[in-house]
This record gives C-alpha cells, sequence and structure tokens, in this order.
C-alpha cells in the first residue's frame, strides 16, 4: 500500500497527547480539564485513524475474514500480552505499586482474551493493563468488520454505520448499568464509523481537489476541541463532548489526506508513528519508573521537578518506544508474517490506541 505519511505523523500525534496526558497526570492528578481532554483527544484520533485504516488495507470490493483476522491477531496480540503480563506479573508481585489493580488468574486471562469485563476491585470494563480497553475497542470493531467482508465497500461502510449507531441509540434508551453493556453500547465506536467514512472517500478518488476546503476543517479541528471542553458528565454533555473530539480528529485526517502531497519527509515523526503501538503500550510503565526515581533520589520540593520529571518521562518513554519497536516488535511481526518486510502504515495502531 502507498505509505501516507500524514497518517503516520497523525498516529504519533495521537500517541503524543496520550503519553502528556498521563505523564502530567502522574505528577499532579487526573482532574486537570487540559489533561482530560489531551487523552481523550489521542484515543480518538486513534479510533478514526483505525477506522480509516481498515477500509484502506481491504480495498474496495469483498476480502477474507479470517485472513483480516489473522493479520490483525499478528499486528496487535504480541505487544498486548507481553505488557499485559508484565502489569499482571508487577500485580501480583508487588501490589504497592498500584491503587486499583489487582491480580486474579480470571482478570489476566480475560484480559488477555479481550473478553470485556469487570474488573476486580476497580470496577468498570478495564482490563489488568488498564490501557487495554482501546485494544478492546479495537478488537470489536475488526469483528464487526470481517462479519462484513462479503460486502462491497459502500454496502459494508454503510452497514457498519447503521449497526454501531443503533447500538448508541440502544446504550442512551437502556441507559445499562452493567459495566459490560454500558461498554458495548457506548458511543467510543462511532469514531472508528467516522474514519471508515473517510477511509472510502479517499478510495473513491482521494481528496486532491479538496484543498479550497483547508481553512474551513482547520477552523472546525478547533472548535471541535472547545466542544471537548463542554464535557462535565452529564450525558448531553459528554454526547457534546464526544462530538467535539471527533470533529477534531476527523478534521486533522481529512486536512493530512489533502495536503498528503505537500507533506515533507520528517524522519523522527515518521518513526514515532511506526513505533505508537508500542508507545501507546509501554509508556506508562516508563513514567511509573521515571516518577519512582525522581521521588527517591531528588524529591518533590521545588515546583519545578513536577514539571521536569513529566518532561523526562516523556522524552524517556519516546526513546524506550523506537528501542521496544525496533528489538522487540518489528522482529516478532517479521516472523509471524513469514519474514515478509514490515511496513508501518500498512499496520496501524488503532490503541490504543494508541488506544
Amino acid at each position: 500500500m502507498k505509505k501516507l505519511y500524514s497518517v503516520q505523523y497523525l498516529r504519533a500525534c495521537a500517541a503524543l497527547l496520550v503519553l502528556f496526558a498521563h505523564a502530567f497526570s502522574h505528577q499532579i492528578g487526573a482532574d486537570d480539564p487540559v489533561i482530560v481532554a489531551a487523552g481523550r483527544l489521542g484515543v480518538i484520533l486513534f479510533f478514526v485513524i483505525s477506522g480509516f485504516i481498515m477500509v484502506y488495507i481491504s480495498g474496495s470490493g469483498p476480502f477474507s475474514a479470517p485472513v483480516f483476522l489473522k493479520r490483525r491477531a499478528i499486528r496487535i496480540v504480541p505487544l498486548y500480552w507481553i505488557f499485559t503480563s508484565l502489569a499482571a506479573l508487577l500485580a501480583a508481585l508487588a501490589p504497592d505499586l498500584f491503587q486499583t489493580t489487582v491480580f486474579t488468574w480470571s482478570h489476566y486471562l480475560q484480559s488477555l482474551a479481550f473478553i470485556v469485563h469487570e474488573a476486580p476491585e476497580r470496577g468498570g470494563a478495564s482490563p489488568i493493563l488498564s490501557l487495554g480497553w482501546t485494544l478492546n475497542y479495537e478488537v470489536y470493531f475488526y469483528i464487526v468488520f470481517a462479519a462484513l467482508a462479503f460486502l462491497g465497500l459502500s454496502a459494508r461502510v454503510y452497514a457498519l454505520t447503521v449497526f454501531f449507531v443503533a447500538m448508541w441509540l440502544a446504550g442512551l434508551l437502556l441507559a445499562p448499568s452493567s459495566p459490560v453493556l454500558e461498554f458495548y453500547l457506548g458511543v467510543s465506536p462511532l469514531a472508528f464509523v467516522i474514519g471508515a467514512w473517510i477511509g472510502r472517500r479517499y478510495l473513491d478518488g482521494g481528496f486532491a481537489s479538496e484543498t479550497g476546503h483547508v481553512r474551513l476543517l482547520a477552523l472546525v479541528a478547533i472548535a471541535g476541541v472547545a466542544l471537548v471542553f463542554v464535557d462535565d458528565g452529564t450525558p448531553l454533555l459528554k454526547q457534546i463532548g464526544f462530538a467535539g473530539q471527533v470533529l477534531w480528529a476527523a478534521s486533522l485526517l481529512l486536512l493530512g489526506l489533502i495536503l498528503e502531497p505537500k507533506i515533507r519527509h520528517l524522519k523522527l515523526l515518521e518513526q514515532l508513528g511506526d513505533a505508537s503501538y508500542a508507545l501507546y503500550l509501554s509508556h506508562i510503565f516508563v513514567i511509573g519508573a521515571v516518577a519512582y526515581l525522581a521521588r527517591r533520589f531528588v524529591g518533590y520540593e521545588h515546583p519545578a521537578t513536577v514539571f521536569l520529571v513529566s518532561l523526562v518521562s516523556i522524552v524517556t518513554a519516546c526513546i524506550a518506544s523506537l528501542v521496544i519497536h525496533e528489538l522487540v516488535e518489528k522482529p516478532v511481526l517479521r516472523i509471524l508474517n513469514g519474514r515478509r518486510k514490515v511496513k508501518g502504515t500498512a499496520h496501524p495502531h488503532a490503541a490504543t490506541g494508541n488506544r
């Protein structure tokens, strides 16, 4: 497939937003509205990109569902299992490192299998590696997408839309109390649908003629970010906040695709885009390690320490992700793909999502 540098850069952007949110929330708490917004924007950008890429790589006609699911499993399972197992091991051997994560075999095994379940002690539909909730959504989307493999492109995207909109409306009407039902009937999968529509339009002819819409899309992206901050947790404003996240993410993706012919090759952003899945899964461990070392050897007496520790966490997590991508992720993918060369754009996270 043609390598889309704009998509690579946006994947890096999504991972960096989540990294920023967690690096600073680890130091000052997760209640700051900017931190909350950054994390949400990063995850939804991952989801929109994932919806786009799944359409992009599957083409305009029917495709093989088993082959599709096998390739997605090869892409997301190995690294996810590694970091889920690391989280489980730490929770079992050093439970004091965690505030809410508790190890049980059932919790661990269901997490490995992407089975949405209520977490012990913590509550909510969270796997043992808390970041994995985005992967559960990815797998949910992959399964529905694969179930529609017998359809052509347009029919597939329409069917995806009908299914996920119906599930979302059911959630609004039923207001389920079960965390598992709340997960499946939530609004988040609609971000994949928006990405799928962008993918359909791209395969129909691309966006080369849309350059006149650049300023409008930039304004829509800014408006989307503003809407994110109206979310106060109430049902109506939560939906409006989500609409803002999707507007922002979709506008950025459209801008990237429109400007793709003019985008310069930025090696570091491309590498971070390639390593975005590794960055998404590994960064929380790096942040915890840096914070632990800072508390032990530096202390937090000076107000600037919080900022410096967060900054060091971000830089260290980026470096670690590049190393993990080169020394772990790429070799594993080569082996599982029969030693074919792995190209980053054809194998996006959808993590996350990053996620």
